[in-house]
């Protein structure tokens, strides 16, 4: 079924043909603090409070709305090679750029939530910058793209405080690092987001699990999925600069990545091994990291069942995964 973008009024099919009349929405002001909270009320990490869960989102709402936006109108550029929809991600970007959003204030109150919001914010406006910066004009990438590292050199400080649990937060932080070192050509920032990819492998045990997101209980399975995303986009996005990080540690994500797409299909194991059962099962959408993994994969047969919910689009990761590996937009850019 073809899947209608709220933003550019497109309809993007499966084969990338679309019908469309794109137009493009006034950028909004660019917010520079960010305020939320933390929603699960155990210890683990596993149960969520409904009513906190709704009531920080409505919080984080603009933030999510700019990042769907900007997602929505790249992805109309790639599908139909539409300047306009170009045109139209680099004002959005270039005026959250100019207004310093996300720069300012991060408004604790139970937990670190704003910074989660930030960085998953910056993920998704790394990855639309790289899939439009060619048609883009030298004075809009002259905005953008010093936004776009001060806001991973602000995502990377949090971590330095050497207290922070580095489970899945700290992946999820790479993959904007890593976008815009992609996008900016900044070694510094490449190295920043080399080293994250290889702590999260680092992580996985001989059975492929991370130890870290084991501890969620209930959501165990949910957060393997989780941390793997970031992890996968990271290693595609090595190719975009000419590496092969997949290979890392003897192509060791491939432990993890099976483990998942195992427990997708039975998730006794995580019941068994967490000691909670039922699992909280992901979203279909949350496995969009499969789109560019199959390709890679020594065994694909094992992820074909998860393919079967294309189009997968995930706001964090920069859109539609379906259409973006299709597009091969992580593929090193032509002479």
């Amino acid at each position: 079924m073809p899947r209608i973008h709220r933003w550019v009024f497109a309809v993007v099919l499966l084969s990338s043909q679309a019908v469309y009349a794109f137009s493009c929405p006034t950028p909004p002001a660019g917010i520079r603090d960010i305020k939320a909270f933390g929603y699960y009320i155990d210890k683990a990490g596993s149960i969520r409070d409904e009513q906190k869960f709704k009531e920080t989102h409505a919080l984080t709402k603009p933030f999510e709305d700019f990042a769907q936006a900007v997602d929505e109108m790249s992805d109309a550029y790639i599908a139909n090679n539409d300047v306009e929809a170009a045109t139209c991600t680099g004002a959005w970007l270039d005026r959250w750029a100019q207004d310093r959003a996300m720069l300012g204030q991060m408004i604790i109150i139970n937990n670190d939530q704003p910074q989660y919001t930030r960085k998953w914010t910056h993920a998704s406006a790394a990855i639309s910058y790289l899939k439009v910066k060619s048609a883009l004009t030298p004075e809009v990438r002259a905005h953008i793209e010093p936004w776009l590292r001060e806001l991973a050199h602000a995502t990377l400080g949090y971590w330095s405080n050497p207290k922070k649990n580095r489970n899945n937060h700290y992946y999820w932080t790479g993959v904007g690092v890593m976008a815009t070192a992609a996008s900016t050509g900044d070694k510094e920032l490449l190295e920043d987001a080399k080293s994250i990819y290889e702590s999260g492998i680092r992580d996985i045990d001989d059975d492929g699990s991370l130890p870290k997101e084991m501890a969620r209980a209930g959501r165990a399975l949910h957060y393997h999925n989780f941390s793997l995303a970031p992890l996968v986009l990271i290693a595609e996005m090595s190719r975009y600069v000419g590496k092969d990080w997949y290979a890392f540690k003897n192509n060791r994500i491939n432990l993890l990545a099976e483990r998942v797409a195992g427990g997708l299909a039975d998730p006794s194991w995580f019941a068994k091994e967490s000691g909670t059962d039922p699992q909280v099962i992901p979203n279909p959408d949350d496995g969009g990291w499969t789109e560019f993994y199959v390709k890679r994969a020594p065994h694909p047969e094992k992820f074909q069942e998860m393919l079967k919910h294309r189009p997968m689009v995930m706001r964090d990761l920069g859109g539609n995964l379906t259409l973006m590996a299709e597009k091969n937009v992580f593929d090193p850019p032509k002479p």
